[in-house]
């Protein structure tokens, strides 16, 4: 994996989160609105048993097809999303204590090179080629991670 696909994995890892919460938002307003038994039955109405008007009824038909396609499609993602944060987040782990300290501080925290350098006691420029060693270890690591390598989500965000 090249280090600008790593680096936009890490700026996605960055928004997981707020991600997740956006499509949790969304899945609520779905289930809110979403009513599975259909039109209420009155049995003391003149024909209160059937349902005459078949195009409201081919309506709500689609109208609640279309609304579990929606739900499904939200579940679907939120339940990627998460793996995929926890996916990252231990390969990030797995990176010797210097590298995870850039990786963290520039890519999560969004430190400035200055800060970085001093916590690790180099200069800048060291700081930013050790970046660059960093980013290639973890490519590898993501590579070899079948759940990231493999994600539809990071294939998007990738291209």
């Amino acid at each position: 994996m090249k280090n600008c696909d790593v680096e936009s994995i890490l700026k996605f890892y960055r928004c997981i989160d707020l991600d997740i919460k956006v499509a949790s938002e969304w899945l609520e307003q779905y289930e809110a609105g979403y009513n599975p038994l259909g039109a209420v039955k009155y049995d003391d109405m003149p024909h209160g048993s059937t349902i005459s008007d078949s195009t409201a009824l081919l309506a709500v038909k689609l109208a609640e097809t279309d609304t579990m396609d929606s739900i499904n499609t939200l579940k679907k993602r939120i339940k990627e999303l998460k793996k995929l944060r926890t996916e990252i987040f231990n390969e990030i782990s797995t990176l010797n204590p210097v590298h995870k300290i850039i990786i963290c501080g520039f890519y999560l925290k969004g430190q400035k090179w200055e800060r970085i350098a001093e916590q690790i006691s180099y200069s800048v420029r060291h700081s930013k080629n050790i970046r660059r060693k960093a980013l290639e270890i973890l490519g590898k690591k993501f590579d070899r991670n079948s759940n990231i390598s493999r994600s539809e989500t990071i294939g998007e965000i990738t291209q």
